[in-house]
């Protein structure tokens, strides 16, 4: 069967290449032929001066850069390149499946004016839609009247809604009166990486992983290594020749080894946390931004580590999960249940078509 996936990717983000790259193995190891649409979130247009595409020649030059590239190259198989979602309602790629998800596709506060390209309204009438851990991000639907009305004249079009957080489902149910299926990250299909990663070597580091610079939790995460007589590694530090020119940081294999060799890992990423449950590393959470816990939440709660979320530094630090063992062979039991249910949605919206 032929698929076309429509997510977010194609931009130095650890997290969406990774679950980018986790969807297009488990398809293609289900034997279909899948692509993914080339539609950027971020679209850059190209520069016109001179100093522009020189700027813009640099930037593609760099070690940083080009470990996306090289990924991309690899690992993502992808449609012609399309600008803008007038160019995808003209001319969609075909396939016998559309299938959106899996990050935050359907958070508008992410995907702005595309909002409704990430419920596929580009596809042809009578085509097959479905979704596959897609995200709202939130725990309650941040569109306005107007896209919930486009929203919900898509979403009835779908063969089959998969949300990766239950909340996910509760707004599918509550705001659109649409029932949907609660199903993993991708990430979490496969049991570990050995293709990206080679060899896993345990190494006496702590691992830091931020999305966003958090000085507080930075030098709190120092002080725990120090403290645990462990080396400091902050896996998403960048080399920047300018305060917007990265130079360099970590390929994202790189990326996922560092995490998997490390003995402790404090982090505020959901994939972060997903490299810590496949590798088996002991770990805490530390978030604080309210209401977008959720997809955190979801998963700890599902493997029955919720008491290592804090959404305090000072929560963690008077805590005693630091001492605390993780039982991951009742983890791994857990994820082994929920990924086949995974599997088998994936396998009853490619069935009949």
């Amino acid at each position: 069967m032929k698929i076309a996936l429509l997510t977010i990717w194609h931009s130095p983000n650890y997290g969406a290449e990774f679950q980018t790259y986790a969807t297009v193995r488990k398809l293609q190891e289900m034997g279909h032929d899948v692509q993914v649409i080339d539609f950027r979130l971020h679209e850059q247009p190209k520069p016109v001066s001179l100093k522009g595409r020189i700027s813009s020649f640099l930037h593609d030059c760099s070690p940083s850069r080009q470990h996306f590239i090289r990924f991309w190259k690899r690992y993502i198989p992808s449609t012609e390149h399309y600008l803008t979602s007038e160019e995808l309602r003209s001319n969609p790629p075909l396939a016998d499946l559309y299938l959106v998800g899996s990050d935050q596709v359907w958070n508008p506060q992410i995907t702005g004016d595309r909002a409704t390209t990430y419920f596929l309204d580009f596809v042809p009438e009578g085509k097959t839609l479905a979704s596959y851990a897609s995200s709202f991000g939130t725990n309650q639907w941040m569109g306005d009247d107007v896209l919930t009305k486009v929203v919900s004249q898509q979403l009835i079009k779908f063969k089959a809604i998969g949300c990766r957080e239950q909340q996910g489902c509760d707004i599918v149910y509550e705001t659109f009166n649409l029932e949907a299926t609660h199903v993993f990250d991708p990430t979490l299909l496969h049991a570990s990486y050995p293709e990206l990663t080679g060899k896993i070597t345990s190494r006496r580091t702590l691992a830091y992983y931020q999305l966003s610079e958090n000085t507080a939790l930075k030098e709190f995460a120092k002080r725990r290594a120090t403290e645990m007589g462990l080396k400091y590694v902050d896996v998403n530090h960048q080399t920047q020749l300018t305060p917007t020119y990265t130079w360099y940081r970590r390929s994202i294999q790189q990326w996922i080894k560092a995490i998997a060799e490390s003995q402790f890992v404090i982090t505020h990423s959901f994939h972060g946390l997903v490299l810590c449950l496949l590798y088996h590393r002991p770990f805490v959470l530390i978030y604080d931004k309210g209401n977008k816990i959720s997809r955190l939440a979801s998963l700890l709660q599902l493997v029955g580590l919720e008491e290592r979320l804090f959404t305090t530094i000072s929560d963690a630090e008077n805590s005693d999960v630091w001492r605390r063992a993780i039982d991951y062979d009742r983890v791994d039991e857990c994820l082994a249940a929920e990924r086949e249910k995974s599997v088998e949605y994936l396998k009853q919206i490619t069935i009949n078509l």
